[in-house]
């Protein structure tokens, strides 16, 4: 690896700075800070708080601004008065946190849709912290009858209408999206007013995102759409609407303070041509036609884990179950089926190296038993074991829970990263005290130093190595490194290598893989849905071919399907860019431009 002076820099993309500022800007507690001749180290511990209602996160601490300065911001830059202001939804009072920035709003009706998640707001403490004690501010009133109540009997008008709804999953919801709703809602609105709603992803739901932009259109409302990219949950969309021609002005500035928001929000409004591309069979959804809820089903992304003929759990549900078996403190639980809510507060514990997020205790063990699992539950024998990289030693403690594994070599070469792992007691404790076991021999250096000095094979290598972001790192993705490793491996051994995101980066997925191949290995590429990241990726390579049928974990484990080859199922988007995939070599050294050109993309 380089010994270059990288401090000023970051590996990964701008999302990680964003929400490394936003956890900065809050209470956290800097458990260790240094730098190596490799990277800067920086290890953070926040209290994460998250709502879930009906076991689907609603939002949670670490980037709900993100979402909430992007709902409220742009709308009050468009609209020429903030005097009068409607909230729908927003039960927690995020969004009128920010409204009540501009000293202007005199008065905010706020309706709730979730009463027993704006009883929760009310009696948890953490959540009044959260939005600063907005619903005590003498401007708001705290409407008690339902919108349909309130659409009917209020007949005042408003300068600014925000409306958070839910995504339209059922038909009840996907009333809220109708053009007869949001005529009555176009009623309410000032003629120079802004009426401003999230929507659904124009990534994963660009039909659905497309339809309600077309819905809008058809209350007689002139739209601008807009997108932001909020870390945990991925692209969100929102309309901007209004009773005159609407344009985005890049000129105008938000001037009230904002911690998430980009100087200029111009990029925001522009979309892909693949998001467009449906726009054409968006449909107008009304009473007498209610279809969205429908197109939502139909046209959301399949689970990553799908099973055939199994009910499979959703990511939320999933990634529920995974905290609650963790420490946790519930901070609100009530309602009934329908709308019940569950408040919970977890400790999050994150390691950055140059601004990029390596880890999150919220999930790592879902990556850690992605990675190494699947290779250790097929392989005949496994008593050597090389970990490439992995210095934290969440790998090794996975690898740990097989009696018959013997001797594990980890090689990492920076000592910042192995002195953190065994030292720094919130890490011990997460890793288990890996590094202290007896089985464990650290090497601290270059692996492919490392890898000329052996001779004895290993039954399985684990590359959790850092993604190829610059040239250094792209030549351990090389066809000739991975034939030095293969060339340590038993005849009967398994490599794995995480491989970054198939969903993401996918020139850079399979552009490993293809590397792999190069060497004369056989390959099994998988994938798993890590919060923190998004979908990632792996590959399997081994002298012989691997039978996944019923493959099961018979260690203890958490996070992984009872049968582990749904992992190795691909939706047909991800599998398309393999034909025009780049074979890494030494001699066409590519990979880390592929990787910067996806990044930027």
């Amino acid at each position: 690896m380089s010994t270059s002076d990288k401090h000023a820099s970051f590996r990964g993309d701008v999302y990680d700075l964003i929400e490394l500022e936003q956890l900065l800007k809050g209470p956290h507690q800097v458990l260790f800070e240094g730098k190596s001749p490799y990277q800067d180290v920086l290890l953070l511990e926040t209290k994460n708080i998250r709502l879930y209602r009906n076991d689907q996160l609603v939002w949670n601490s670490l980037d709900e601004r993100i979402y909430h300065e992007a709902l409220v911001h742009p709308a009050f830059v468009l609209s020429e008065e903030h005097n009068r202001v409607l909230i729908i939804g927003d039960e927690c009072g995020l969004a009128l946190r920010e409204v009540l920035k501009y000293p202007d709003v005199s008065h905010v009706s706020h309706v709730s849709l979730s009463p027993e998640s704006l009883i929760a707001a009310q009696k948890t403490l953490e959540i009044s912290e959260r939005n600063e004690n907005s619903f005590l501010d003498s401007r708001v009133q705290i409407v008690q009858s339902n919108i349909y109540d309130f659409l009917l009997t209020d007949q005042h008008q408003f300068d600014v209408i925000i409306a958070n709804f839910p995504e339209p999953e059922t038909k009840q919801v996907s009333k809220l999206y109708t053009k007869e709703f949001l005529k009555k809602l176009s009623n309410l609105l000032t003629y120079d007013g802004i009426l401003v709603t999230n929507s659904a992803s124009p990534e994963d739901t660009p039909l659905v995102f497309w339809s309600i932009d077309k819905t809008l259109q058809s209350a007689s409302l002139h739209t601008l759409n807009y997108h932001v990219n909020v870390p945990w949950f991925g692209e969100c969309g929102f309309h901007l609407a209004g009773k005159k021609q609407l344009l985005w002005n890049g000129g105008k500035k938000i001037d009230v303070y904002t911690s998430s928001l980009p100087k200029n929000l111009k990029a925001w409004f522009s979309f892909s041509q693949q998001w467009r591309s449906v726009k054409k069979q968006a449909i107008v959804n009304s009473l007498n036609s209610l279809r969205l809820y429908k197109f939502y089903s139909e046209n959301s992304a399949p689970s990553k884990r799908s099973i055939p003929n199994k009910v499979q759990e959703p990511e939320d549900l999933k990634e529920l179950y995974h905290l609650l078996s963790n420490s946790h403190q519930v901070l609100y639980e009530g309602g009934n089926k329908g709308d019940h809510v569950r408040v919970l507060e977890t400790s999050d514990v994150r390691l950055y190296l140059d601004k990029q997020l390596q880890f999150s205790s919220l999930d790592e063990q879902i990556y850690h038993e992605a990675l190494v699992h699947p290779a250790l539950s097929m392989v005949q024998k496994r008593e050597r074991v090389l970990i490439a990289g992995g210095g934290d030693g969440f790998a090794i403690r996975e690898v740990l829970k097989y009696p018959d594994v013997k001797h594990i070599d980890l090689v990492d070469l920076d000592p910042l990263m192995i002195h953190i792992a065994r030292n720094i007691p919130k890490v011990a404790s997460l890793n288990g005290r890996a590094l202290h076991d007896k089985r464990v021999s650290v090497h601290q250096k270059d692996i492919q130093v490392f890898q000329k000095e052996q001779s004895e094979p290993y039954d399985v290598i684990i590359v959790d190595l850092p993604d190829p972001g610059d040239e250094i790192l792209s030549r351990l993705y090389t066809v000739e490194f991975f034939s030095k490793l293969s060339n340590l491996l038993t005849e009967d051994g398994i490599l794995v290598c995480q491989s970054h995101s198939p969903e993401y980066a996918p020139f850079v997925y399979w552009s490993i893989g293809l590397s792999l191949k190069g060497t004369g290995m056989y390959i099994r590429s998988y994938h798993t849905e890590v919060p923190s990241f998004g979908d990632w990726g792996f590959h399997l390579a081994s002298k012989k071919q691997l039978n996944l049928q019923h493959r099961k974990v018979y260690v203890p484990n958490q996070t992984l399907p009872e049968d582990l080859s749904s992992l190795f199922v691909f939706p047909s988007k991800y599998r398309s860019v393999r034909e025009n995939t780049h074979m890494n070599t030494l001699s066409n050294l590519k990979l880390h431009e592929i990787y910067q050109q996806e990044l930027r993309r």
